[in-house]
């Protein structure tokens, strides 16, 4: 599993300032759209990093050659892009896996799940974009957006495959994230996740491994 996402990005006529990319973020609707009557979860939004002449030309590399892009002109777009993250809540298909071809080559079979919720947030937000830009609001004086749904080659934080549960034959390890058939093996990353939340897991790895620390204290 990893974050079902979408990058959105707002294009904006003049130089956009974000001091302190990624301190932004919306989760009033990461349990359901209270005003669209959607009673399921959607997910978190939030401020993506500093873009850059380089990320510009590399992200459109396949629809203009970098050669024919100079990097001054991919600059001064970089310069008006205000970029986020939208990004929804995965859930465990039996079918993703990660195997071997019989050359040795690494194939990855995923499929992506929890759409509806997700493609709502992003309309949700594209819509609440806009109407900040008819307010005239000094945050966004944006123009134009753009939305793309991030391919598997933009996984980030991957998570799964050593699901966390009572039961050893649908499970790897136990709550206390114990290994079910082995005493003295423990696993704190991100692959006893059983979903894949719609926010970032390094705080929750942080928390979960101190409780782990805390089990394993007492047992000794």
């Amino acid at each position: 599993m990893f974050h079902t996402l979408s990058a959105v990005l707002s294009v904006t006529p003049g130089k956009t300032e974000a001091t302190f990319p990624k301190t932004f973020a919306i989760n009033d609707f990461y349990w359901g759209d209270p005003e669209g009557g959607f009673d399921f979860p959607m997910g978190n939004i939030q401020l993506l990093e500093y873009m850059n002449a380089d990320t510009i030309r590399g992200q459109l590399s396949a629809f203009v050659p970098p050669d024919i892009f100079p990097k001054a002109l991919a600059h001064l777009v970089a310069e008006r892009i205000i970029a986020f993250l939208v990004i929804s809540e995965d859930l465990p298909q039996g079918r993703n896996r990660v195997r071997l071809s019989d050359k040795g080559e690494i194939i990855l079979d995923y499929w992506h799940d929890n759409l509806a919720g997700h493609e709502r947030l992003v309309k949700k937000f594209c819509g609440k974009l806009g109407e900040m830009n008819r307010m005239a609001h000094l945050l966004s004086q944006h123009r134009v957006e753009f939305s793309e749904m991030l391919p598997l080659f933009g996984t980030a934080h991957q998570c799964g495959t050593l699901r966390m549960g009572d039961d050893p034959a649908s499970s790897v390890v136990d709550a206390s994230c114990k290994a079910h058939q082995l005493d003295n093996l423990y696993v704190g990353d991100t692959s006893v996740y059983v979903t894949s939340t719609a926010v970032n897991p390094t705080l929750t790895v942080v928390a979960n491994g101190l409780r782990i620390g805390d089990h394993i204290k007492d047992r000794l």
